[in-house]
């Protein structure tokens, strides 16, 4: 009996042992463990996501001559329409550049685009963050913005050397400045993540809505990205503004639900933009003496 108390006094003496040098540890070492075990899991992430991707080539390897046939012509019809539009779009890309500089109208930020595989979803926080496959070697850097099309995805939170983990717009650590459409004056609104059940549909809250404000009748409300700050570019859509929008406590401005733009559950790739030159946040955390981190 002596013999076994003696024993659970020790684990426990171990225990608090332990975690009292957890605590005392400097945040480098923890920091390194973390990223210690971000690669030790990579290679698994890789081999889920790489066989996700090889069931789906067999399931096309199944699909009958026929099918293929008709999805190769329709993808050959929306080609050709691509290229007129792609030129019409240069068009009046060169025209944009031309007014600009006869307004000496300062340039927006230009971005890399990077499209990436999504890895994993975290079970823990379904609806809040996803691991997609390209990161540090990639040239993907914390904050930048992740898009599918024109629809906003999130922001990379966290980069490993070949992986990174993004947080949704449905996530609680994910913010962003936005108009609402129909909005003659571009009031700009804060939209932010709000967490829920793991189950239950995503949703962020559009809040900081000035009282006046009245959807457009008939429609659904489009919450786009202001460009405001760098981080996104300007026009992209957020979402959709529910309906039922309620004043706050103090009865000076209103917040609604947010629906975003793309169904989060069935993301199986996205862009990532990465801008071409640093943005003022990064410039103003990056340490004196190494700029040669955005290169």
């Amino acid at each position: 009996m002596d013999n076994n108390r003696q024993g659970a006094k020790a684990s426990y003496v171990a225990l608090v042992f332990f975690i009292g040098l957890w605590l005392i540890l400097p945040s480098a070492v923890r920091r390194f463990n973390r990223e210690a075990f971000a690669e030790f899991q990579a290679p698994a992430l890789h081999l889920v996501g790489k066989g996700r991707d090889l069931a789906r080539y067999w399931e096309l390897k199944s699909r009958s001559p026929e099918e293929l046939v008709a999805a190769s012509r329709d993808l050959a019809r929306i080609n050709a329409a691509l290229e007129l539009k792609l030129h019409s779009l240069d068009d009046a890309r060169k025209e944009n550049i031309r007014l600009r500089e006869m307004l000496r109208y300062p340039q927006s930020t230009e971005f890399v685009t990077v499209v990436a595989r999504v890895s994993i979803r975290e079970t823990s926080s379904w609806w809040q963050r996803i691991v997609i496959r390209k990161g540090r070697s990639d040239g993907i850097r914390p904050g930048c913005p992740v898009v599918f099309g024109d629809r906003v995805i999130g922001r990379v939170s966290t980069v490993h050397l070949t992986t990174s983990e993004v947080d949704l717009v449905t996530s609680p650590g994910f913010r962003c400045t936005a108009f609402l459409e129909g909005d003659d004056q571009y009031h700009v609104v804060h939209v932010s993540g709000r967490a829920g059940l793991s189950l239950s549909a995503p949703r962020a809250v559009v809040s900081i809505i000035p009282l006046e404000y009245n959807p457009p009748a008939g429609q659904i409300a489009k919450v786009m990205t202001t460009g405001l700050g760098g981080v996104f570019p300007s026009g992209l859509t957020l979402g959709t503004l529910e309906a039922g929008v309620q004043s706050t406590a103090e009865k000076h401005m209103q917040t609604g639900a947010l629906t975003p733009a793309k169904e989060l559950n069935f993301i199986q790739e996205v862009s990532v933009l990465i801008p071409k030159y640093p943005t003022a946040g990064e410039i103003l955390l990056t340490p004196a003496g190494k700029p040669e981190e955005f290169r």
